[in-house]
């Protein structure tokens, strides 16, 4: 390359002010997923939180209203109820009053109907029994459905007591009964809210403490993470708009085990790639240019000569050769041009018929006859070649004839040696065309056969072409579903090529 590559790291150039959309988005997506999933979180913890809470108030006043229950069972069956009512009626509301205060809730007794008969506020200061009825209770009946719902197994429920209590309150109830009969109904309210405020603003300041720190770790994670996919890609990008330019010079070095190093590892060979076919093109539009324009000046010349009269009329028809000559080699540059760009679109198709593959070679090299004999080239080989014909398109098989032909007339040294080897089998033919002089540098070996490519022009002073020959020689030989090949050593280069006996068999293949 004309260019020595550069290796981009962590960035050089000015990126588009879009480039970092990417990374912004990816940071805003990540930021609110993670705010979402700590409200999520949060809701459900909440609820578990309520419930859970709720759950253990609840525990806590049945196990009060049990013990006040085998309280009055007590009473109830030793008599003290019937023999010393005040006394009985005064060890419960002292008992009420008790188990209030230590539960923060409000504990009562009613009858049957509903109606408050005992409460803690029944009590003085100096826990005597004052009165029959209280200011907070009295005239109070409790719901007839929460009273129907209370069995001796228990009641549970949450509900406003209207007349009592106006907020949502826990209220656990059970029916004592003794002897089997029904005594009374004990109920423990709490304020639902009240009772629980305590326990969750504690737990939210907990939460909400977690919560920002795990926020602002991944704030940071994401940050870091979308700079590692979005950074990657803006070098891409600046990258590939280089590329687009024509300036395939710069190469990405993304490192990495994943798939950001795959991508930048097949822009990088993409870029190799478009910078040889880039060297190769504009080298095609100079030897094309010089291939025309030196045989064209030379036909226009030598005709104005003629025309003119400054070529003397004897040596007319040797001018008028060279004129035919390099006519003619215009006319393959452009049949050769043609064909290749057949090729390539799939339009070029195979006309198959029983080719004599030893006619076909002695046709070919008859085209070289007089280059052949003014350097004193030797031939050999075709006496000791088998007779053989194959199904092939004859006339596309001796454009590759040709070109091999060619290619060994430019590249043999004065006096030197043209070999030409067939052999055949049941599956396939092999021809070899060999020439000796200087070999192929084996670092242009593997591009000998690349669309305008030329190996160096020291090999031969009368060397002439825009690297063609060979590639469509490759071309042709694929169409046959053969193979083509070089091999070279100083002093000594081979072509050989193989085609199938029977091309129907390989076709299906």
């Amino acid at each position: 390359m004309a260019e020595k590559a550069k290796t981009t790291g962590k960035g050089s150039g000015t990126a588009a002010p879009s480039s970092n959309r990417l990374f912004r988005r990816y940071l805003v997506f990540s930021i609110l997923a993670v705010m979402l999933s700590i409200l999520l979180l949060f809701i459900m913890f909440f609820y578990f939180l309520v419930n859970y809470l709720s759950t253990n108030i609840s525990d806590g006043l049945m196990d009060n209203t049990r013990e006040i229950s085998d309280e009055i069972v007590s009473l109830v069956e030793s008599d003290l109820m019937v023999e010393d009512n005040m006394t009985a009626n005064l060890m419960v509301a002292n008992m009420l009053n008790l188990i209030s205060k230590s539960s923060d809730s409000d504990v009562f007794i009613t009858d049957g109907g509903g109606n408050v008969v005992l409460c803690k506020d029944l009590l003085n200061a100096n826990m005597e029994l004052v009165s029959t009825s209280c200011s907070v209770h009295e005239g109070y009946t409790l719901p007839k459905d929460i009273l129907t719902s209370t069995t001796a197994g228990g009641y549970r429920g949450r509900a406003e007591l209207p007349g009592l209590y106006d907020w949502q309150n826990i209220i656990v109830g059970k029916k004592v009964v003794a002897s089997g009969q029904t005594i009374c109904y004990v109920y423990a309210v709490a304020p639902f809210y009240a009772s629980l405020m305590p326990f969750i603003q504690q737990m939210i300041k907990l939460f909400f403490g977690a919560a920002l720190i795990a926020l602002l770790l991944t704030f940071m994670v994401a940050y870091l993470f979308a700079y590692s996919l979005s950074h990657p890609l803006q070098e891409m990008s600046r990258v590939t708009r280089q590329y687009a330019k024509g300036d395939f010079s710069e190469r990405l070095a993304i490192k990495g085990d994943n798939e950001m190093e795959e991508l930048a590892d097949s822009l990088n060979t993409m870029a190799e790639s478009l910078s040889v076919l880039e060297d190769s093109r504009k080298s095609f539009v100079a030897n094309v240019s010089h291939e025309l324009k030196t045989p064209m000046t030379s036909i226009a010349g030598f005709i104005d000569g003629i025309l003119d009269g400054t070529i003397p009329f004897a040596q007319e028809k040797r001018y008028l050769t060279i004129v035919s000559k390099e006519v003619k080699r215009l006319a393959r540059l452009v049949v050769t041009m043609l064909t290749l760009s057949k090729i390539e679109v799939g339009e070029e198709k195979l006309h198959y018929s029983e080719t004599d593959m030893n006619e076909l070679l002695f046709r070919a090299l008859l085209s070289f006859e007089t280059s052949i004999n003014e350097a004193g080239y030797i031939i050999e080989g075709f006496e000791d070649m088998p007779q053989v014909k194959v199904p092939a398109d004859e006339e596309m098989l001796f454009q590759v004839a040709y070109n091999l032909f060619d290619n060994a007339v430019k590249f043999t040294d004065l006096f030197g040696t043209i070999r030409v080897g067939m052999t055949a089998d049941d599956e396939r033919v092999t021809v070899d065309i060999s020439n000796t002089g200087r070999g192929i540098p084996a670092e242009e070996i593997s591009r000998i056969f690349e669309r305008f490519y030329k190996v160096d022009k020291s090999r031969s002073e009368h060397v002439k072409g825009v690297g063609l020959g060979l590639n469509l020689a490759r071309d042709i030989i694929d169409l046959h579903h053969g193979e083509i090949s070089v091999r070279s050593e100083e002093g000594f280069t081979t072509f050989s090529f193989w085609i199938p006996r029977n091309p129907e068999e390989t076709t299906k293949e």
